[in-house]
């Protein structure tokens, strides 16, 4: 059995342990509330030293993270617009991508952590980029319980990008923490993705740490809704184009942002 056909059956069988363990959760779903927690998040971002895109840009981003009876959903979107006249590419693009994620612990209603180990479930990773198909990862997500972190999730995929079929697999990290200092209260959020070079890719290293200062608390509002931040941005190898002297893919961007986010807890 070669690699693509058990990568293929490997995703399949994602995919039916998912829909089954969604139908049978919704059998009994009648006697508890299905929605546990609800963010939407907008924000407005200007990064500086972009590689390959446009040297400065300006986005708009919407984000939205859910957590449900049977697990959670994070889901993404961002434009980006160009704000140097000289680049010679496309002025501006979309990306968005959704990660459902359904939890072993809640779908057997029993709490399975242990340690610094908190939970298991299976995740896909489904997105697009303007100009280009859907790409879907499958995925095993680990959830811990670290001191000093309000989250910390591990996730490793299986990819299967456009046009490309299976052709690499991926590490990624989400991490976050909430903290009180004598100024505010300041929120660190971020993620890492490690790509393992796969077939004829080179390695490649994202890394995105944002720090976020309460300014909506600080002006006597309700807290954690209007947040301003700070983000930089390493990467080594951008959209796994191998950097060479000819044409840099390495970049070290940074920005900032500014958030609101809007929340709905059951």
């Amino acid at each position: 059995m070669n690699v693509w056909i058990f990568k293929n059956k490997f995703f399949s069988y994602c995919l039916y342990v998912i829909f089954l363990m969604a139908f049978t959760e919704a059998a009994g779903a009648a006697s508890r509330p299905f929605v546990n927690f609800q963010s939407l998040d907008g924000s407005l971002y200007f990064f500086d030293h972009n590689r390959v895109d446009p040297r400065r840009t300006f986005s708009t981003a919407v984000d939205a993270w859910g957590d449900y009876s049977i697990g959670d959903l994070y889901a993404y979107g961002t434009w980006q617009t160009a704000l140097n006249n000289d680049y010679q590419g496309a002025k501006s693009s979309y990306y968005y991508k959704f990660i459902p994620r359904l939890s072993l612990g809640k779908n057997i209603d029993k709490d399975i952590s242990w340690g610094i180990f908190k939970v298991t479930s299976l995740a896909l990773w489904v997105s697009r980029t303007r100009g280009q198909g859907a790409s879907y990862f499958p995925g095993l997500a680990m959830d811990w319980q670290l001191p000093g972190l309000d989250w910390f999730r591990t996730i490793y995929y299986f990819e299967h990008n456009d046009k490309k079929g299976w052709n690499d697999q991926r590490l990624h990290l989400d991490f976050g923490s909430v903290f009180s200092t004598d100024i505010g209260d300041f929120r660190i959020a971020g993620t890492y993705d490690m790509t393992f070079g796969q077939g004829r890719n080179p390695v490649m290293i994202d890394f995105k740490p944002e720090l976020h200062y309460d300014l909506g608390k600080s002006l006597g509002y309700a807290p954690r809704h209007l947040w301003i931040g700070a983000v930089i941005n390493p990467v080594k190898n951008k959209y796994k184009i191998q950097d060479t002297p000819a044409f840099r893919t390495n970049q070290f961007r940074y920005g900032f942002m500014v958030r609101y986010s809007f929340s709905i807890v059951k």
